[in-house]
């Protein structure tokens, strides 16, 4: 993998972490008042920064990861989708406090494994 088609895998990663992390920090405002009706939420996600603001930047990841599509096998690539759930998880443990015990942890190290010996594959 080139060096400019690993940076469009990055920042696609990135920025489905980041969509998805905003989302979260969205929702959580909006999570608190569930016995409204089901329009009512739905207005409040529309109007909500954090979640069209995730739905943007994860649709931003989309395009980087089209760009990196065009040019690598989806075997080879699709690997390094995994590497979302690795950021996701580190990142609902620095920004909500989320915990991460043993096994989620063993499972990250594995994904993180996994994706080296996937890419060492070329």
């Amino acid at each position: 993998m080139t060096v400019s088609l690993f940076v469009f895998v990055i920042l696609s990663t990135s920025c489905s972490v980041m969509g998805q992390l905003a989302l979260k920090r969205g929702m959580l405002g909006i999570a608190g008042e569930t016995e409204d009706a089901a329009p009512s939420l739905v207005m409040r996600m529309v109007f909500s920064p954090w979640v069209v603001g995730g739905l943007f930047t994860y649709g931003l990841g989309v395009l980087f990861w089209l760009v990196a599509l065009s040019r690598l096998d989806v075997s080879y690539l699709y690997p390094f989708a995994s590497l979302s759930y690795v950021g996701v998880t580190l990142g609902s443990y620095f920004f909500f406090s989320e915990h991460i015990n043993r096994m989620r942890l063993a499972g990250i190290t594995i994904i993180i494994l996994g994706v080296i010996v996937a890419g060492l594959t070329v």
